[in-house]
């Protein structure tokens, strides 16, 4: 007779935990929700640094790093990222804009490396220097271009 109930106990308990997971896997479901799909980024065309005339010089003090622009026809504005490595391998780096106000007129844009507010502090050993630029065009594509010093 106990052993009759246990087995009966035993049956009870394994119907149970089978109707109780059987809930859980087939009774809370929820109805899904079609994605919505994100409409892709702007394409952006990889140009070459002579289509833009772009070129990019260190100062013979090593301290700055100029920028020239000689094809600004169709161009609205550039953005830039110049990044580069400073004394101790520190990665170091500048971004700007610049509106191009007379389409058409070479643009120079000089670049410190390093920080200035009232006194400049130039970084020391720099190399690695990459430049970056995005292009606004008056069609309102845009374009890259990078350009590297070593």
């Amino acid at each position: 007779m106990k052993n009759k109930n246990l087995v009966i106990a035993i049956v009870a308990g394994v119907i149970l935990l089978i109707g109780i997971s059987s809930f859980f896997v087939f009774g809370n479901r929820t109805t899904l929700t079609p994605v919505t799909q994100i409409p892709p980024e702007d394409t952006i065309t990889v140009m070459k640094s002579e289509e833009i005339g772009l070129s990019l010089t260190i100062t013979e003090d090593n301290k700055e790093v100029v920028m020239e622009v000689a094809k600004t026809d169709n161009i609205k504005g550039l953005d830039y990222e110049l990044s580069y490595k400073s004394k101790g391998d520190i990665p170091r780096g500048v971004i700007g804009h610049i509106d191009i106000k007379q389409p058409g007129k070479e643009i120079s844009q000089t670049i410190t490396l390093g920080t200035c507010s009232d006194v400049c502090h130039y970084d020391e050993d720099v190399a690695n220097i990459k430049l970056m630029v995005k292009i606004a065009k008056t069609d309102g594509t845009i374009a890259q271009v990078e350009k590297a010093l070593n």
